[in-house]
């Protein structure tokens, strides 16, 4: 109700009445789904918790690396170490820390090319909004790392995401099970493999310990965490 006939007594009255530290309809910034951050934009020198080049970041954590995983100007060591950030296993964390050392130095993100183009193949089979499925793209990094296992796989990646319970994996090494069991407690929560597992140098190669790490950080970050571009 309005008690006042002046309009600009009505105006102020109309804002006492309104909800504490709420913008009025129409008000503030609007951000639509089109907006895409630059590698400029995330330039550590525009963050206000930035204090120079001596100082350098001034909170523990980056306050804004989903952005600059999506641009692709995060490190390996930060994307890798937010990933595992919640795992407190000492093992792991010291087979991470060496995984991370030589990522650094040689980046991993595919295999091989036999690899990406199997992913990009499984990719086809997906439209836009599938992508965005970041449990269905962390099993498919798996999946498709073995060309054998891609072979058997690829038929059950359908109605947008991939039916294990048909999947059955013949002839399998002991590298290519783990790659479909990581695969499968990726994307249905399921607990094949532990971090223990993990952490055991000769139950799990390090071939395939990078391709897990890698996969656990696309289910948390996407696929700009592993560098990849391809829109097609």
């Amino acid at each position: 109700m309005i008690f006042t006939e002046n309009r600009y007594d009505r105006s102020m009255e109309q804002m006492m009445k309104g909800i504490p530290n709420f913008y009025p309809r129409g008000s503030g910034i609007v951000v639509t789904g089109n907006f895409h951050y630059t590698a400029e934009m995330c330039d550590c020198e525009y963050c206000g918790y930035y204090g120079g080049k001596k100082k350098g970041c001034l909170v523990p954590k980056c306050v804004c690396l989903e952005e600059r995983i999506s641009v692709g100007v995060a490190s390996v060591k930060e994307i890798l170490n937010e990933t595992m950030s919640e795992i407190k296993h000492g093992g792991f964390i010291r087979r991470l820390k060496r995984y991370i050392k030589e990522s650094e130095a040689i980046p991993m993100t595919f295999i091989n090319e036999k690899h990406r183009l199997s992913f990009d193949e499984a990719l086809s089979r997906l439209n836009q909004f599938d992508r965005k499925h970041l449990a269905l793209m962390s099993a498919l990094y798996l999946l498709t790392a073995d060309f054998r296992l891609w072979l058997q796989t690829k038929r059950y990646v359908e109605n947008h995401g991939i039916s294990f319970g048909k999947l059955r994996p013949k002839n399998c090494s002991e590298e290519t099970y783990s790659l479909y069991c990581a695969a499968k407690d990726l994307y249905l929560g399921t607990k094949h493999i532990t971090i223990n597992d993990l952490a055991d140098n000769k139950l799990i190669n390090a071939k395939t310990f990078a391709l897990i790490c890698n996969a656990m950080a696309i289910r948390k970050f996407g696929l700009g965490a592993v560098r990849y571009t391809n829109e097609t």
